[in-house]
């Protein structure tokens, strides 16, 4: 009797966290980033890259949604709770992040418009699980965006989906020049790829019950990834692409979250 109702209760719990037009939302943009992922994997496997100047014009656009939804959606938020809580979240995304990158080589690669120099074993096992990580931080960017409201959940989604085609480019320029095989590669994408949905699985019933604290520091967490992402892997690379038309594109991610959060309200 106590394990049928142990099974209820899990069962109410589980509709209360998968069961709701915000979940389903959640899943379906982690699903498209995904999507994303394999498509760059896919084009840079069968082509060798894309247009570095599209790509350059789509990753600034992405830094400037991916900070304007910082700065206007999480953070807001994130004080409202607790500041404290808030600033330790971002340093921790921050720390996390660097710390992160220097087992993965990710500065070298085609995201950055820069030919890869690889060491054939630079991308091992530790470095695969870093960028594992990396995905599922995604996964729950988007599970915390939504938590926030659906408005910036959409910001947020578009900032990290825009980042996976670029993600995706790189990824395998990086398996390809460290000795891997074109299905090695793309087989190892998509598990990469595959993490971002894992992430916003692992968080969105952990939302259910947590208190204003730890929200405050998750969403801390999240806008700090989301500063470190533009400014410290996407910003500084794209001054080296020398397009005047760059700045407008990132300009253009700025408006489009603020006209979207304007339309919303």
């Amino acid at each position: 009797m106590a394990y049928g109702a142990a099974g209820t209760t899990a069962y109410v719990l589980w509709l209360k966290a998968y069961g709701n037009r915000f979940s389903v939302m959640i899943y379906l943009f982690s699903l498209i980033a995904v999507a994303f992922t394999i498509i760059g994997a896919g084009l840079t496997a069968r082509f060798g890259g894309v247009n570095k100047r599209l790509l350059s014009r789509t990753l600034a656009f992405s830094a400037g949604v991916l900070l304007s939804a910082a700065f206007l959606d999480i953070f807001p938020e994130a004080w409202r709770l607790n500041p404290g809580a808030a600033a330790y979240g971002c340093l921790a995304a921050l720390l996390s992040l660097f710390s992160l990158e220097n087992f993965t080589a990710m500065n070298s690669c085609s995201e950055y418009m820069e030919e890869c120099k690889v060491d054939k074993h630079a991308l091992g096992a530790f470095a695969l699980a870093a960028l594992t990580v990396h995905s599922v931080l995604d996964g729950f960017n988007i599970a915390v965006g939504f938590k926030t409201g659906s408005l910036a959940g959409f910001n947020i989604s578009l900032g990290v989906i825009l980042h996976k085609l670029a993600d995706g480019i790189a990824l395998v320029s990086l398996l390809l020049h460290s000795g891997r095989t074109v299905k090695r590669a793309m087989y190892l994408s998509l598990l990469l790829a595959l993490a971002t949905p894992l992430g916003a699985l692992i968080v969105q019933p952990f939302f259910l019950s947590v208190d204003p604290w730890t929200e405050s520091f998750l969403l801390g967490i999240s806008g700090g990834s989301f500063l470190y992402i533009a400014m410290a892997d996407i910003l500084p690379g794209l001054h080296k692409t020398y397009d005047r038309l760059t700045p407008v594109f990132y300009a253009l991610g700025y408006a489009a979250v603020i006209a979207i959060t304007a339309l919303g309200e």
